[in-house]
């Protein structure tokens, strides 16, 4: 940017407005968050003025503070980095995880928060997105899995049953 795009006049006092990082706090009943925001920032009156993707920056601290102040189990960017960990759209994330087509719109923007349930499993899912890749028919990890988890004979007859082949190779 050259010198005459990193100021502006200021709306407010007529100032020079200058393209800055500030930091700034927002409260949301009695919660507070400081972070950085960026934009246009004038030091004789400190008016700010936000464009595009600025508003992003303040849109997130806000959602932030919303689900602290609520009693959120897990932060709004955190399910959002879930999710794209995954690389789910909202819509593909709530078919996956449950909670129908705008829960993932809701909970990244602290309309609705997930339970305590869905946060676990949103956590597991930065740990381990490989988890929730979309397949159709059980992976040789999701039949090794079950044959572990096999704990009474019903079950374990019901799997040997449905995946011969599978129950052969273990025998």
């Amino acid at each position: 940017m050259s010198a005459e795009q990193m100021t502006r006049r200021c709306p407010a006092c007529g100032g020079v407005m200058e393209r800055k990082v500030m930091n700034e706090t927002i409260t949301f009943e009695g919660h507070s968050l400081s972070y950085e925001q960026p934009g246009w920032h004038c030091d004789a009156c400190g008016e700010g003025v936000l464009e595009g993707a600025d508003n992003t920056f303040h849109d997130a601290a806000l959602h932030e503070v919303m689900a602290s102040a609520k009693g959120s189990p897990i932060s709004p960017l955190a399910v959002r980095a879930a999710r794209e960990t995954v690389g789910l759209s909202q819509r593909e994330a709530g078919r996956v995880f449950g909670g129908g087509p705008t829960a993932f719109y809701k909970y990244e923007t602290a309309k609705a928060f997930p339970s305590e349930g869905m946060a676990n499993l949103l956590r597991l899912a930065l740990q381990r997105p490989d988890l929730f890749q979309k397949t159709a028919i059980p992976t040789a990890t999701d039949i090794a899995l079950i044959r572990r988890a096999s704990l009474n004979d019903t079950l374990d007859s019901i799997f040997r049953r449905v995946y011969p082949d599978a129950a052969r190779r273990d025998a």
